[in-house]
């Protein structure tokens, strides 16, 4: 990381004026003569009246999308130029602008009447755990009486006396009107506070323009999505965004991280709130110590400037009780007393498909499915299971790469599980447009004697778990709570979590035969 230039980033981003474009838009739009009924992005999902925003995306243009969002009854359409021209056949009101998504989240704001501003909204980014910190937010101001919810990985969720689902984008965080407009439902629905997961691809591009983040969270930064950022300062600085936004009161931040600590230090040059929290560091304003962990939790002694207490929880890892205290310091951002945080934080579970045990405590085999599909996650969670585990114990783990996806992490991701893993099974995970033994290979990269490669995921599950003894670990990893495969443009039905149910029913009832089938 050039420090300098990252200086010059924050600096530039945090005395930027404030941008007028919105005002020149509406009048844009206000010499149509149109008034929207509503916003979309998505000529599928246009209707009647609608404002339609014609922007070249990452996998595709939506402007050759713009026949069909006028055959679906939209009122008027906004076109990026880019060197686009505008079909005279469309007879509908049109204006081009330079760049759409730069003030398409900010408008939609404006358009759903800036919800956010009624809301205490808990942004969370990081390369691993903002689902974790994001979803046990939520949870924990829902325990503390709070009106809270939580939109990300695992879809939008109001928690109240039922738990409320808002269909989710199939993203980490949705598009800029699709995140107003959920903003917006909750507020009616009468949510107070909101956590949400802050993607680096969302950040740059401008999805959460609009939106007023009161605590804005960093966990980790590691190699990830170098395929869309190119280098991982770009990457570092797409996670910065979050701190850079004018309503940020609050930055909550990992300073065992390296870049956590230099963006703790560079914001607290620019007159920041910053609260810091560490596993190693006495210095963090909140430090765990005494840290004893099992198969069955965790215990630890946590160090504030609020006050000192033992907490006791059902969550595993070291990593996990580092998602902890992001919680805790959140929590007393948003307004909650240290020990009734504590009380809160100590009652979380695991979420789903985040190192979730199949079939609970009552079953013989530890069976862990986990969504790690990094390098560094990979250590962190196969990290922890090794050192829970017998010294006699395995640990076993079924694995793969998502296709078209960054490429150069698979080496990498392969290296980890050798580190960890006593029996290492390689496998389909989401394919996507790639041939999924070009993906296993890539993943291998030369050390086939050291891993078993079973294509079939089913299959190389049930191997896994046939294989093991009651003293062994399996952790299925890469697609956590996910109920499908992604094959050349189709979602094929297929949950880690079932499978391995299944398969542990089988062994229960000696019908699995992989410990024969499987040699090692």
């Amino acid at each position: 990381m050039n420090v300098p230039s990252f200086e010059r980033f924050v600096q530039s981003g945090l005395s930027a004026l404030p941008n007028h474009q919105c005002d020149e838009f509406r009048q844009q739009l206000s010499r149509l003569g149109i008034t929207p009924l509503g916003l979309s992005n998505d000529s599928r999902s246009t209707q009647v009246g609608d404002l339609f925003f014609a922007y070249p995306g990452s996998n595709q243009d939506g402007r050759i999308h713009v026949a069909e969002a006028i055959r679906q009854g939209c009122a008027a359409v906004v076109w990026e130029q880019d060197g686009w021209v505008w079909d005279s056949t469309h007879k509908v009101p049109n204006f081009s602008w330079t760049d759409v998504r730069g003030l398409m989240g900010q408008f939609a704001a404006n358009f759903f009447g800036d919800p956010t501003n009624e809301l205490n909204v808990l942004g969370v980014t990081g390369t691993n755990g903002k689902t974790s910190c994001a979803n046990w937010l939520a949870e924990a101001l829902f325990f503390l009486g709070r009106h809270s919810a939580c939109i990300g990985t695992l879809g939008t969720k109001f928690l109240n006396k039922e738990v409320e689902s808002i269909p989710g984008q199939g993203r980490t965080t949705p598009d800029a009107i699709s995140l107003q407009r959920t903003f917006s439902e909750l507020h009616a629905m009468g949510a107070s506070c909101v956590a949400i997961e802050a993607s680096s691809h969302a950040l740059s591009q401008n999805r959460l323009d609009g939106t007023k983040i009161n605590t804005a969270i960093f966990t980790n930064l590691s190699h990830e999505h170098l395929d869309y950022h190119g280098t991982l300062e770009n990457y570092a600085k797409a996670k910065t965004r979050l701190f850079m936004c004018s309503s940020v009161l609050h930055a909550v931040i990992n300073v065992d991280d390296d870049f956590g600590m230099l963006l703790a230090n560079t914001l607290r040059r620019h007159d920041k709130d910053v609260i810091t929290y560490s596993c190693l560091s006495a210095n963090a304003h909140i430090h765990a110590t005494n840290l004893k962990m099992s198969l069955q939790g965790s215990s630890f002694h946590v160090n504030t400037p609020w006050g000192s207490r033992a907490v006791e929880s059902s969550i595993i890892g070291d990593f996990n009780i580092s998602n902890l205290l992001a919680v805790l310091g959140g929590l007393v951002c948003a307004g909650e007393s240290f020990d009734r945080a504590c009380e809160a934080i100590a009652r979380l579970k695991h979420p789903e498909g985040r190192l979730q045990r199949v079939g609970g405590q009552e079953c013989d085999r530890f069976v862990y499915v986990d969504y790690a599909h990094t390098p560094d996650a990979l250590r962190r969670v196969l990290g922890t299971l090794r050192s829970l585990i017998r010294a006699d114990a395995r640990v076993i783990t079924v694995f793969g790469a998502g296709g078209d996806r960054d490429k150069d992490k698979r080496a990498r991701m392969g290296d980890a599980v050798l580190e960890f893993s006593d029996v290492a099974i390689v496998t389909t995970d989401n394919p996507r447009d790639e041939v999924p033994e070009d993906i296993c290979d890539q993943i291998v990269c030369g050390k086939a004697g050291q891993f078993v490669v079973e294509l079939n995921r089913r299959t190389a599950i049930s191997r896994a778990i046939g294989l093991s003894n009651e003293a062994d670990v399996v952790l299925i990893a890469g697609k956590g709570h996910e109920t499908y495969q992604e094959v050349f443009g189709n979602k094929i039905p297929f949950s880690d979590h079932l499978v391995a149910q299944e398969c542990l029913s089988e062994l229960w009832c000696g019908t699995n035969t992989s410990k024969d089938s499987l040699r090692v």
